[in-house]
């Protein structure tokens, strides 16, 4: 999925770059064309919107929450936006994004659909949005205190229990929302967030992750 996933970038770069320089003058900051985006996330951020609470408390010494080993660590994200499907209502834009650690933990590839909100003619936006996702992570990591495990095995498997996420399904639901500001009529920056899990609809697993980070958006096409 890591191979798929870089030349997904590759291409999208190519693309960026190949857009035709003229189309530049004739966009305008709310012309609705399609978008490239790409940016920086911290993985596993102690932010939760969707929980009861928005942050958990930090853990004294030699303490540490369980499903928290890949927190702090940075994903790169690129993704492309179609223009805004008019004849919809709320117009929204169909999106595949594309997340991947560069820490070797879970990377996410997301297709879904978001709606914007221009506020100050165009200059400021909110945005929402929802997915599917697949990753390459683990559904459920291995239990490390099976009796009978060689020494080398148990090892390895407490490793990944302290390095890794069990997510409990291949498939996850994305909701994201971001705030937008218009650097000029064909760039944007964003805060994001993105979030992913299943609600415990494919099995009682769920702990969810989420992932702050910033954005920088063009606009392709006329």
């Amino acid at each position: 999925m890591k191979a798929v996933i870089a030349h997904a970038w590759a291409a999208g770069l190519l693309a960026a770059l190949a857009a035709p320089a003229g189309a530049q003058e004739r966009a305008g900051p709310e012309s609705g064309g399609p978008e490239l985006i790409g940016g920086v996330f911290e993985h596993g951020s102690n932010f939760h919107p969707l929980g009861s609470r928005f942050t958990l408390p930090k853990l004294p010494p030699g303490q540490f929450y369980e499903d928290s080993g890949e927190d702090g660590t940075v994903d790169l994200q690129i993704g492309y936006r179609t223009a805004p499907l008019r004849r919809i209502p709320l117009k929204p834009r169909l999106t595949t994004k594309a997340q991947v650690s560069t820490a070797g933990r879970t990377s996410f590839l997301s297709f879904g659909s978001e709606f914007r909100q221009h506020v100050f003619g165009g200059r400021l936006y909110g945005q929402a949005g929802i997915g599917i996702t697949i990753h390459d992570g683990y559904r459920f990591t291995p239990d490390p205190i099976v009796p009978g495990l060689s020494p080398a095995e148990a090892q390895r498997r407490y490793d990944i229990y302290f390095r890794r996420v069990g997510f409990g399904s291949r498939v996850l639901f994305n909701p994201n929302a971001s705030v937008g500001v218009r650097l000029s009529p064909r760039w944007a920056a964003e805060v994001a967030w993105e979030h992913f899990s299943h609600r415990q609809i494919f099995s009682d697993r769920n702990p969810g992750i989420d992932h702050l980070g910033v954005r920088l958006v063009r606009m392709l096409g006329r």
